[in-house]
């Protein structure tokens, strides 16, 4: 390895060596491309598809309601027949919730940043009324909007 430190006059060079400043960037786009990945918020819930909707990158702005497909299990309806169906999971940004402490869960996490908005992913493989019950009792506790995340449909 050697060094050229000027020209066959004596005088010096004044090229730049970029081998050192590419080597950085590609570095810094590697990390950035594998961060970017994981600035997703909540947990990972597979979304039903929908023809409409905005696109939004979810970057931790929002604090995200999730409700999972849990374990499947055989349910006592109303009209006395049984059904099976999957219980479903309540999580609170990454933190596991159950019904009955919903609203307190969602209100310590709206102490970090109160001026997110609340989104709500619905697992697709659970059906309207799961979701829809775990709605109700966000919308009892006081708070009446709320974002839906869906998969857009590809055509």
């Amino acid at each position: 390895m050697g060094m050229k430190v000027g020209d066959s006059s004596g005088g010096p060079m004044a090229d730049i060596n970029v081998t050192p400043l590419v080597d950085v960037v590609l570095v810094l786009l590697i990390i950035f491309m594998v961060i970017t990945h994981l600035l997703g918020s909540g947990v990972d819930v597979p979304l039903p598809p929908a023809k409409t909707g905005h696109e939004v990158r979810d970057g931790g702005q929002h604090l995200v309601v999730s409700v999972k497909a849990g374990e499947v299990r055989q349910i006592a309806t109303p009209d006395g027949t049984v059904e099976t169906r999957a219980i479903p999971e309540i999580y609170v940004d990454i933190e596991r919730s159950e019904p009955d402490s919903l609203i307190t869960d969602i209100n310590e996490a709206y102490q970090d940043k109160p001026d997110r908005s609340l989104l709500v992913k619905g697992d697709k493989n659970l059906t309207w009324r799961d979701v829809r019950e775990v709605m109700d009792v966000i919308h009892s506790g006081g708070m009446s909007t709320m974002l839906l995340a869906v998969e857009s449909e590809k055509e």
